[in-house]
Formats: C-alpha cells, sequence, structure tokens
C-alpha cells in the first residue's frame, strides 16, 4: 500500500484538475469583484431583505463583500460556499458570535462548512488570521453598518 499511495495522490490531483478544466465555470466567464474606488461601476448597495447580522452574513457568503466599501485586501469573491450552505455557516457564526440564529440546528453543520471554506481566512474561531482577514466574531460586523 505504501507504494501504491503516491500514485493514488497524483490521480486525485489529475481528476481534480480534469474537473476544474471540463465541469466547473472558466474563471474569465466569473463574475470579478468590482473594487469599491473602481470608477468603472459603482458599487450596488445591499438588497432591501439584508436587515439583520444574520441575512448579511448570508448575503456577503453569498454575493461576496465588494460593495460594502471595504479595502482591497478585505474584499471577498461571493461563492465560497453554496446558497444552501450559507445559512448554516451564518448560523455557526452566529454561535460564535453568542447570538441567536433563525433555525439554531444548522450550526453544528455550518462548522463544517465553515472550516473547509472560510477557515483558511479567517481562522477556525472566525477572528481573522493574524489581522489580514476581518474578524467575524467582532461587534458589529465589519461594514454591518450599512445595513442600519
Amino acid at each position: 500500500m505504501k507504494h501504491r499511495l503516491p500514485y493514488l495522490a497524483v490521480a486525485v490531483v489529475l481528476l481534480y484538475a480534469l474537473y476544474n478544466a471540463t465541469l466547473k465555470e472558466p474563471t474569465s466567464k466569473r463574475a470579478t469583484p468590482q473594487h469599491p474606488h473602481n470608477h468603472l461601476t459603482l458599487p450596488k448597495p445591499l438588497p432591501s431583505h439584508v436587515n439583520d447580522t444574520y441575512s448579511y452574513m448570508i448575503d456577503v457568503i453569498e454575493h461576496g463583500s465588494s460593495r460594502l466599501h471595504f479595502k482591497p485586501q478585505e474584499v471577498m469573491e461571493g461563492g465560497f460556499a453554496s446558497s444552501e450552505d450559507a445559512p448554516k455557516i451564518a448560523c455557526y457564526l452566529m454561535a460564535l458570535r453568542k447570538e441567536s440564529c433563525p433555525t439554531p440546528a444548522l450550526a453544528q453543520e455550518g462548522a463544517l462548512y465553515f472550516s473547509s471554506n472560510c477557515a483558511g481566512c479567517h481562522g477556525n474561531d472566525a477572528k481573522g488570521i493574524h489581522g489580514t482577514y476581518p474578524d467575524l466574531t467582532r461587534k458589529p460586523l465589519l461594514g454591518i453598518e450599512s445595513i442600519r
């Protein structure tokens, strides 16, 4: 088995590359985030349904943070998690913030999605890695004042 492991690892990498090349939408077709100071396009305001911390989190997870006037290094593209997984991640973050979530049962499942989609930048504790990425446990959340 030891001798087969490197071949298996190479096979997995090749299959993943093939998947990316053929099945996933090419990066050039994806919407790229617009920097808020880009004068060619104005940032879009948050949708009217975004009226609390929970819906704000879901909106940023799904659509990114480019319209929130963050610094360039703080802008996140949308789509790191699916629309189905975004509420789970938001509930997990609400639990970390010691706030109630509309569907608390989602928080446990959200921990898995957070660790695989978000923790690489925000850390396992969601406090941001060395101040580079926003602390998702701070109150108020960075950018939340745009909905109040």
